[in-house]
């Protein structure tokens, strides 16, 4: 009989405010900060698909999943297969930090590497992360290879570090006066009302616990005692910005005349490349683009307790504090007219093999490393790569769908292919009749394209909130939170 296979956990001892019953602090150590500090790292796809399988019910975060719904429902208007695996399940440029948690959530397949099938006669030296893209020489990338490295990941904290971790999700190292300092802000004057409470913290439950960070402000209380995110349903506020970005797109607005609610809004296909981009997306890098005040759930105060913490006190490499508080996209995932300031992340791979290259073929004895291996004597020879573009029926990526095409999104960002008739159901569907609509063309630029990134992630109107400086509305629409 096959042993039982014992469910990883982490134990955490919840102080609470028997009055009130809130969670007022946790008491934490390494391995759940390294679980709240991966969430920074997750591209916005990696989301999607995450909370999907939360306990906590069908509730979205905000237009993400009708987002990525979009992209299954819209398959074959995307240029390539590759598009698709990008969208669906867009790699995290810190995924071996985060596969070596003891409580990892992210199933996104480890990133595989190829190179060209004529490798190493040709002479282009390119490298991908998706199987079967074309070399520069004519030849596909599918020959698979390993990478070497001699770092060892353990997550992101130092082993010994323990933290305050408040009901907001701000991190704050342990120290002697920390627990009491919290205890006084929260408004506590006696510990008789004081109750402690150890739980266990499994992978279910850090999916609910990703989903409450989300959604709630008080996301240790929503999780350990309501056992449902209880929403933060403030009014939208527009993230400020000069429109710098020399990138614009063109959009028609569909507007309800009765509310200024933006029904739904056509464009072309850059349109469409603009709104799945959000996907590939690290929330970390969100956050930043943001200014640190996303008003995504807890988001922010995790973020900052990051920015201002010790690095070389408290995580385990000085770099790994850019990597969340300013996660790039991975290698290969940056669109040729990208219009957000977020910048792929560096890599340098070198490839190495004996110089008998007939044998090396034979054996498929080549192996990658990121960075130069040359202290390595069993090394003859290497080779430095680069990435190569991935292509589009235009030269390199410029975005994921096929075009000349007319697409439609709706305010919760529902993305379908234009026909003669979607805008007669969309309006039926919506119950509006023609003599409340009007048209509107606007220009989308970096200031709109922020606040509609940011609408998306907050509310279920993210055309609405993150135009209306553009729609002239009396006052700016209440956020909808629920699907």
């Amino acid at each position: 009989m096959a042993a039982t296979q014992i469910e990883e956990q982490v134990s955490l001892k919840l102080l609470l405010n028997k009055k009130t019953n809130k969670v007022i602090l946790a008491e934490a150590g390494k391995d759940f900060v390294d679980v709240l500090f991966s969430f920074l790292t997750m591209p916005l796809g990696t989301i999607a698909r995450l909370v999907q399988r939360s306990d906590m019910g069908p509730v979205g975060v905000g237009c993400l999943s009708s987002l990525y719904g979009s992209v299954t429902n819209l398959c074959e208007c995307l240029l390539t297969v590759t598009c698709k695996e990008m969208l669906l399940w867009p790699r995290n440029t810190s995924e071996e930090y985060c596969r070596s948690l003891k409580l990892n959530i992210d199933d996104t397949e480890p990133s595989k590497h190829f190179l060209c099938m004529n490798f190493p006669k040709c002479s282009h030296d390119l490298l991908s992360t998706f199987k079967n893209e074309r070399c520069n020489c004519g030849n596909l990338l599918s020959r698979s290879v390993s990478v070497k490295s001699d770092k060892v990941y353990d997550g992101f904290v130092n082993d010994v570090a323990t933290f305050i971790v408040t009901d907001d999700l701000v991190v704050i190292p342990n120290g002697m006066d920390t627990s009491f300092s919290v205890l006084q802000k929260c408004g506590v004057k006696s510990l008789s009302s004081v109750q402690e409470m150890t739980v266990n913290v499994t992978k279910k439950k850090v999916l609910d616990l990703l989903k409450c960070s989300l959604l709630s402000k008080s996301t240790l209380t929503d999780l350990f005692l309501v056992k449902k995110p209880l929403f933060n349903k403030s009014s939208f506020s527009p993230f400020i910005v000069e429109n710098s970005s020399t990138i614009q797109i063109k959009v028609k607005l569909i507007i309800r005349k009765s509310d200024g609610k933006v029904l739904f809004a056509e464009g072309e296909e850059d349109f469409v490349d603009f709104l799945f981009s959000f996907l590939t997306f690290p929330l970390g890098g969100v956050v930043r683009m943001l200014g640190g005040y996303s008003s995504i759930g807890s988001v922010d105060g995790l973020y900052n307790s990051i920015v201002g913490l010790n690095e070389n006190k408290y995580l385990i490499a000085k770099e790994v504090k850019n990597r969340l508080v300013d996660p790039g996209l991975a290698p290969q995932f940056k669109l040729s007219m990208q219009m957000f300031p977020i910048n792929e992340q560096a890599s340098q791979y070198y490839c190495y093999y004996p110089r008998r290259y007939t044998e090396s073929i034979h054996y498929n004895q080549f192996f990658i490393a990121n960075g130069n291996r040359s202290y390595d004597k069993n090394i003859v020879t290497s080779k430095v790569l680069k990435f190569v573009d991935l292509k589009s029926s235009g030269g390199s990526l410029k975005g994921y769908a096929k075009g000349p095409a007319m697409f439609v999104a709706t305010d919760d960002l529902v993305v379908e292919r234009m026909s003669p008739t979607s805008g007669v159901s969309l309006l039926n569907r919506l119950k509006t009749p023609l003599n409340d609509v009007e048209e509107k063309v606007v220009t989308i630029g970096i200031k709109e394209g922020l606040n509609i990134l940011k609408a998306s992630l907050t509310s279920r109107s993210a055309l609405t909130n993150g135009l209306s400086h553009l729609l002239l509305l009396p006052e700016v629409m209440e956020q909808k939170w629920y699907c």
